[in-house]
C-alpha cells in the first residue's frame, strides 16, 4: 500500500474539550466529577504525544492528514445532532452557555499542540460520524484513500461512530489506541474491543503502527 492510500484522521481534538475554563469542561465536570480531569490528563500525557508522533511520520512521508471537528453555525444549535443540541439546551439552563461553541469561536479550533497545517483538510461535522454530515467520503475517495488511521476524542463516541461508518463504506480501519481518549479507561478499552470486532480493524499503539510501516525511521531511509 502506498503512503498516499492511507490517511490519518484526527477526531474532535478541540480546545473546548481540553480547556478547563471552557463551559463544556466545567459542565461535564459537574455532571461527572473527575471525568474531564481524566481526559485532560490522558491527552496531555498520552494522546497528544502519540498524535504528534503520528503527525510527524505522516507528514514526513507525504501521507494525507485530515481533521474533523464538532461544531455548528446555528446560534440555537439546531443544526447539531439531537444529543448535542439537547445537551446544549440543558447546559444553558444550568448556567453553562456555549458548551458546543459555534464554528467561528476560538474554542472550536483544533488544539494548538496538534494544529492543522496549510493544505490539510478540516471537516466541520454536526453529528457523531463525520460521514453523516460532511463530504468526507467523496473527498477521501477522490484522493485514492482506502485506509483510515483513527486518533482523537472520544473513543466510544465520535471516533468509534466514524470508524464504523468508514468500515461500512469499504475503508480499512486502524485504531491507534494511545492516540485516542475517552472519559474513562474502561469506556476507552471497551470501545476499542467492540470496534475491532465490528470494523475488522487493527488496534495498535502509535509506535507499533509506525514500525509496521517502516515509518519509525527517517523518510529517506525507508524502502516501500
Amino acid at each position: 500500500m502506498s503512503a498516499n492510500g492511507t490517511a490519518l484522521v484526527i477526531i474532535d481534538m478541540q480546545r473546548y474539550y481540553l480547556s478547563p475554563a471552557s463551559p463544556f469542561y466545567r459542565y461535564f465536570s459537574d455532571l461527572s466529577p473527575g471525568c474531564m480531569d481524566y481526559i485532560s490528563k490522558r491527552c496531555a500525557d498520552t494522546t497528544v504525544p502519540a498524535i504528534t508522533m503520528l503527525l510527524g511520520a505522516f507528514r514526513a512521508h507525504g501521507a494525507p492528514v485530515v481533521y474533523c471537528r464538532l461544531c455548528g453555525v446555528d446560534p440555537e444549535r439546531r443544526d447539531l445532532h439531537r444529543f448535542f443540541r439537547d445537551t446544549y439546551v440543558r447546559a444553558r439552563a444550568a448556567g453553562y452557555d456555549n458548551v458546543y461553541p459555534l464554528a467561528g469561536d476560538p474554542l472550536a479550533e483544533i488544539d494548538r499542540r496538534i494544529a492543522p497545517r496549510s493544505g490539510e483538510a478540516v471537516f466541520t461535522k454536526t453529528t457523531f460520524s463525520a460521514f453523516a454530515s460532511t463530504d468526507i467520503d467523496a473527498r477521501l475517495r477522490a484522493r485514492g484513500i482506502d485506509t483510515l488511521v483513527f486518533a482523537g476524542l472520544a473513543t466510544s463516541q465520535c471516533v468509534e461512530t466514524t470508524a464504523r461508518d468508514a468500515s461500512d463504506r469499504g475503508f480499512g480501519v486502524v485504531h491507534v489506541a494511545d492516540a485516542q481518549a475517552d472519559y474513562s479507561e474502561e469506556t476507552h478499552c471497551a470501545s476499542l474491543y467492540s470496534s475491532q470486532g465490528v470494523c475488522g480493524g487493527d488496534v495498535v499503539d502509535a509506535a507499533e503502527y509506525l514500525a509496521r510501516r517502516g515509518w519509525d525511521r527517517p523518510a529517506d531511509d525507508r524502502r516501500d
